[in-house]
């Protein structure tokens, strides 16, 4: 009899990985709350990913064996957990039977060090303690428990203290985006954001697959929507993606996790303050920096990984199979005592990004201006439709929307100037900008 593998949720980020899943020989069951999900796989069941017992009394019906379960969902993550306890595989800690909130993340990183800016629940603060925040730094207010980069607010610092309508607002933004209708009020440290994509299994080892560089757009009014992660990248030095390896995964133990993906967002800035003042571009361009001249801070991080990262991008730049080893560890395998994330090849998610109410006039799309020897791995680009108006980028859904690229080439051939230049000739002619 086949064997089945679950997917909850069929965004259509997921496709890369339910046609991997399809080449390893599984069937796939979809299982999303919409009618009509961008991903169906071979049989797709609507039904509602959070719902734990409604989803594996689905499963139990159709009396076929499982394998795992894989989510992109932060808010499916008890699911996934659920389904591997009943499968009897490997298990993520009793904890991930609920959703991981921002404030816990923050509790355990600070309570074990890693945690390097302000952050406070604004249930706890007034509106008017929160307007004197702003007069010391620049903010960002964001939901306790959302995904897609929905909901936040990016507040920069006024002398004389900010506006209390515009904190109100930002407040009521991420409240009504937050799965709790909790915010959190943060301070923004300007630096240069990374993913970290690790796996740990149930040993307590914790291994890194990918380091990125995270770039974000500039055509989202209030919002921080990132564009391009590039994996792999020259842009900085090997010694400071080992240190950003070693602080994953001490973010990742931090808050008891295992038998799981993580996907950890962190930023790194300065040590020295004066430095802080600066463009960070500016600091950080050379190929040879040194870790010891920058501090680290956790963003968030996901039990789960995400869409094309976890089926095409990290398993391009560490020359191992992401997917097929996480299913490994879910039948106890462990995971091999080493980091991935020194190979000859880069890879990049890349997002198209359109600047701020311009209007497409000519039929193009990135790969025209590539260097042939990058691989387009996957794309999606029914949005690059002419004439199409674009304004500005809300969330993570909208960007998706425009379309993607999944690219691989050489790393020094897939740089980050590289594709800059040949976006730079793309808008030229799809916008005439």
């Amino acid at each position: 009899m086949d064997k089945w593998f679950v997917i909850l949720g069929g965004n259509m980020l997921l496709r890369g990985v339910c046609e991997k899943l399809q080449s390893y020989g599984y069937k796939v069951l979809v299982v999303d709350w919409n009618a009509q999900p961008a991903v169906t796989g071979d049989l797709h069941l609507q039904v509602d990913v959070k719902d734990s017992a409604a989803v594996i009394e689905t499963l139990k019906a159709m009396n076929v064996p499982f394998d795992g379960s894989f989510t992109s969902i932060d808010l499916a993550v008890p699911t996934c957990n659920a389904i591997h306890h009943w499968l009897g595989l490997a298990e993520m800690p009793a904890i991930y039977n609920k959703v991981l909130t921002k404030a816990d993340m923050r509790e355990a990183w600070q309570r074990d060090g890693l945690f390097g800016r302000v952050s406070i629940s604004g249930e706890k603060l007034t509106t008017e303690e929160i307007c004197r925040m702003g007069s010391k730094m620049k903010l960002i207010i964001k939901p306790n428990v959302a995904a897609s980069s929905r909901g936040i607010t990016v507040l920069e610092r006024k002398e004389d203290g900010l506006d209390p309508d515009d904190v109100t607002r930002a407040c009521e933004h991420a409240r009504k985006h937050s799965f709790d209708g909790v915010c959190l009020v943060e301070e923004y440290v300007e630096g240069r954001e990374f993913t970290v994509d690790m796996l740990g299994d149930d040993s307590g080892f914790v291994s890194v697959y990918g380091v990125s560089v995270k770039y974000h757009t500039a055509n989202s009014l209030h919002n921080r929507v990132a564009t391009k992660l590039h994996w792999n990248s020259e842009a900085y030095s090997d010694a400071i993606y080992d240190a950003i390896a070693e602080y994953g995964k001490r973010c990742y133990r931090s808050i008891g996790l295992k038998n799981s993906f993580g996907h950890l967002e962190i930023i790194m800035y300065p040590k020295n303050p004066t430095l802080r003042q600066l463009p960070f571009d500016e600091l950080t361009t050379e190929r040879n920096g040194n870790p010891d001249d920058f501090c680290f801070s956790p963003v968030e991080i996901g039990a789960r990984s995400s869409g094309y990262i976890a089926s095409h991008t990290v398993t391009a730049s560490s020359g191992k199979d992401y997917l097929h080893d996480y299913i490994d560890m879910l039948h106890g395998r462990p995971i091999e005592h080493a980091d991935h994330i020194h190979s000859e090849i880069s890879s990049m998610w890349f997002g198209y990004d359109m600047p701020l109410e311009s209007d497409s006039v000519c039929p193009s799309t990135l790969q025209e201006f590539l260097d042939p020897r990058i691989c387009v791995m996957a794309s999606k680009r029914d949005g690059l439709t002419v004439p199409r108006h674009f304004g500005n980028m809300t969330d993570d859904n909208s960007r998706d929307n425009y379309g993607y690229e999944m690219l691989s080439g050489d790393r020094n051939i897939l740089t980050i100037e590289s594709i800059t230049a040949a976006e730079r000739l793309f808008l030229a002619r799809y916008l005439a900008h």
